[in-house]
């Protein structure tokens, strides 16, 4: 059954990024710069730090995942917003702290939960953009994303909170921007000007 599980988060994925790639060439998604610059970054670690923790489906999802973010870093340099602001700066500070406890640590869980720390500094960016301008992002990336994830979670053979922290983590990070488009719109209404930080 893992394998049907593995075989759908890597269709979500696949369906996802290009989805955004398209978007955002088109200008109609706007990538926040930092985010996904400690996307990339962090795929990267995140996936080393699995294959130490000894996953092996999971990685699957791990791997494309970090693929499609470099890919939308590269094109946020081109078509997307800020990089700059104070709370761009405090959010790369962050995940830096994050990024050293990842690298420094001796033991896998620990270097899982610096990823998760920079993770959340970089995710917040982007949650806090899809709220103030809602269509500046393309909400089926995220929720392919963050379905694909759930789907990783399902393919861990036992239980293991280690190995199924990140996935999780992951499910819930990327719906959160999706529900900050909601509230957005509702509490701003559909029409913004554009998003400047």
């Amino acid at each position: 059954m893992k394998e049907v599980f593995v075989f759908l988060s890597a269709v979500l994925i696949l369906f996802a990024g290009p989805l955004y790639v398209v978007d955002t060439i088109r200008g109609k998604a706007r990538p926040e710069r930092v985010t996904w610059f400690v996307f990339s970054v962090l795929g990267v670690i995140a996936f080393a730090s699995q294959i130490y923790l000894g996953a092996s489906w999971s990685l699957v999802f791990s791997g494309l995942d970090t693929a499609a973010s470099i890919t939308i870093f590269t094109l946020s340099i081109w078509r997307g917003v800020g990089g700059h602001t104070k709370l761009d700066i405090a959010a790369l500070l962050i995940a830096a702290v994050g990024v050293t406890i990842a690298i420094a640590a001796k033991q896998p869980i620990i270097s899982l939960l610096g990823v998760i720390l920079a993770d959340i500094a970089g995710t917040v960016l982007s949650v806090r953009k899809a709220y103030i301008e809602p269509q500046s992002e393309t909400s089926a990336m995220w929720l392919l994303t963050g379905t694909a994830a759930l789907f990783g979670c399902l393919t861990v053979s036992k239980f293991s909170v280690a190995i199924l922290l990140y996935p999780f983590y992951l499910m819930t990070a990327n719906y959160a921007v999706p529900i900050a488009q909601v509230v957005g719109r509702a509490v701003h209404g559909s029409v913004r000007g554009r998003f400047k930080g």
